[in-house]
């Protein structure tokens, strides 16, 4: 991935090639027809950023320390715009956000270029990439374990694990945890704990009934405040991820 100064020459380049701002306009709009797809569960008041004239809706996620952000709009040239600022903050440390001033937009003369109301909303949109970088910054700094934490909270991380042993895969008479499902297993200082799994494979009828009852099972144990659950499949599963204690259980050693 390109380092956020990269990309943000790369966007100064992109709008020198072009003389006239219709053609700028033109390369704008060609951005918000490539972004992708917008979830219509996720088109809520509370993911609308206020001062746009039109509709704009903008949603975070993280990941290994990285905010990622999607977003739409119902006008094509606020969708390209808003589309430019993610190809260049989105996949970043919140930290790396927060602490830009975007003066790359500045450069390529945007702002000046848009309508006064057009303009108030693409402030509007910095304000909001940088607010939700800086929250999310904040907190990953809270979360920050010291090593006495992490001595502390290894009983609650063994207990977890004992919880996870009792769910079974609904089509293999292995526990979850023995089976290699659970990808990520993380108690913040909150003791709030978070998991990454996934299953055998993609089509299993009762995922919905399992993801409940792995949340269940490790919110009840005593310690624990609150637990979420993440179903992915990448990398896809494979036995050998099995523990040792499964592949002698399931007759493979």
């Amino acid at each position: 991935m390109r380092t956020l100064e990269e990309a943000k020459k790369a966007v100064i380049e992109d709008f020198s090639m072009y003389d006239e701002w219709l053609d700028k306009y033109e390369y704008l709009i060609d951005l918000g027809k490539n972004l992708e797809p917008y979830p219509e569960d996720k088109k809520t008041d509370d993911k609308l950023i206020k001062g746009c004239q039109s509709r704009v809706w903008l949603d975070s996620k993280v990941e290994e320390g990285k905010i990622f952000f999607s977003a739409d709009s119902d006008a094509i040239i606020t969708k390209g715009i808003i589309s430019l600022l993610i190809s260049v903050y989105s996949g970043r440390e919140p930290k790396e956000i927060a602490n830009d001033d975007f003066g790359f937009i500045g450069e390529i003369g945007l702002k000046e270029n848009l309508s006064p109301t057009r303009a108030n909303g693409l402030v509007s949109m910095i304000a909001k990439i940088k607010e939700l970088a800086s929250e999310t910054a904040s907190m990953a700094a809270d979360e920050v374990l010291t090593a006495e934490d992490a001595k502390a909270l290894a009983p609650l991380y063994d207990n977890v694990v004992l919880a996870l042993k009792q769910v079974y895969d609904p089509e293999i008479p292995v526990n979850i945890y023995d089976l290699g499902l659970i990808y990520e297993l993380i108690i913040n200082k909150k003791h709030e704990a978070f998991i990454k799994m996934t299953f055998t494979a993609p089509t299993c009828p009762m995922a919905d009934e399992v993801l409940a009852q792995v949340k269940e099972c490790v919110a009840d144990v005593p310690g624990i405040t609150g637990c979420e659950v993440e179903l992915t499949f990448e990398p896809p599963w494979d036995q050998s991820m099995l523990s040792d204690e499964a592949r002698v259980e399931l007759g493979l050693d």
